[in-house]
């Protein structure tokens, strides 16, 4: 009977923490760095283990997190327009459950190989600042792995909006046909069962992507996907860029190759590259991380603004510190069509997202 009880109390705990930012911060959050002895990581693990586990709880509760007069069309369903952000589930652990609370999901990245990533510590979380710093170098399970789970998911009914951010890795500068032939065999197996592809090569913390951040670059792999996923939505992530004519001429000049290839629109944006020295941990494996969280919010916007006014028909979909209504209505102000978040419900729970 006492463990029946425990058990209770436990679902009953984590289900008021999926609507109560409150109980999250005050109770679920504190709890689960202590079992985890303060590693952010396994916190995440954590998170999805509890999401899986207790998914009953989550369909329960999603009443809570649909408002019909807020729904947009989405890959031709209408769907709330709030959504995750890669990274969040990034190997698909927890689509079904993630389906109940969110309009749609960024899945990912996914890539071919499984990959360890940077050496740990990898994540610093700044409680003050609600930031998180990344160093992570797309740690994944893989294909296959990702196939299983997304397959799954479908073959069990679901019809949640699925966007699979992808990339494929080149080994070196001079062999950017490897990445391209690893972003083919992603899209074509993938395919199957997403809405949208949104290609990400803008991690600060996987130094080969920098290869393929030039337009010409941009416009091939935005060819390669419109042939491999004619019908489907075409996004690219971006990442932040300093308030500096030239940095804002040269990102905006990626966007045009990437819309100049089929492109339908673009992610923004992807955490700010901070150096080694300027992250809150005193170990720390790898010689930079993405800083997320509040610290993007100014960067969202300014390339929100600059992206609608040079590219007024692209479907953009925000993401970046969007901690409150007020920056989610200053995000759809500036001109976004739907917003993504990750690092402001780790901080705050799911419950973010109806307040």
């Amino acid at each position: 009977i006492f463990f029946m009880v425990m058990e209770w109390l436990k679902r009953e705990v984590f289900k008021k923490s999926l609507v109560s930012p409150t109980i999250f911060r005050s109770v679920v959050r504190p709890l689960a760095y202590k079992i985890a002895q303060g590693d952010p990581e396994k916190v995440h693990e954590l998170a999805l283990d509890g999401l899986n586990e207790f998914e009953d709880a989550v369909r329960d509760v999603a009443p809570q997190f649909n408002f019909p007069l807020l729904h947009m069309d989405l890959c031709g369903r209408e769907v709330m327009p709030f959504g995750t952000a890669a990274g969040l589930d990034k190997n698909g652990d927890a689509i079904s459950p993630l389906s109940h609370l969110f309009g749609f999901q960024e899945v990912g990245t996914v890539v071919l190989n499984s990959r360890e990533g940077n050496a740990r510590p990898r994540v610093a979380v700044d409680n003050g600042s609600q930031d998180l710093y990344n160093a992570q170098g797309f740690p994944s399970k893989g294909l296959d792995y990702f196939l299983d789970k997304i397959g799954d998911y479908r073959r069990n009914g679901g019809e949640g909006v699925l966007l699979v951010s992808v990339c494929g890795i080149p080994p070196q500068a001079d062999r950017l046909d490897v990445a391209r032939q690893e972003l083919t065999t992603l899209l074509d197996r993938i395919g199957p069962y997403a809405d949208g592809f949104v290609w990400n090569p803008f991690s600060p913390n996987t130094s080969a992507l920098a290869a393929l951040r030039n337009p010409e670059e941009f416009r091939r792999n935005a060819e390669l996907i419109s042939e491999k996923a004619r019908d489907k939505l075409k996004l690219v992530k971006m990442g932040p860029y300093d308030d500096d004519a030239t940095k804002r001429a040269e990102w905006l000049g990626l966007l045009d190759g990437w819309m100049s290839g089929g492109g339908d629109g673009v992610v923004l944006v992807n955490t700010y590259m901070v150096p080694k020295d300027k992250v809150p941990s005193l170990n720390w494996g790898y010689q930079s991380a993405g800083r997320s969280g509040r610290y993007l919010q100014h960067y969202r916007q300014r390339a929100i603004t600059d992206a609608r006014e040079a590219f007024p028909k692209a479907f953009i979909v925000a993401t970046g510190g969007i901690d409150s209504g007020g920056q989610a209505w200053s995000a759809f102000e500036a001109g976004a069509d739907a917003l993504e978040g990750y690092t402001p419900y780790t901080f705050n729970g799911f419950g973010l997202m109806p307040q």
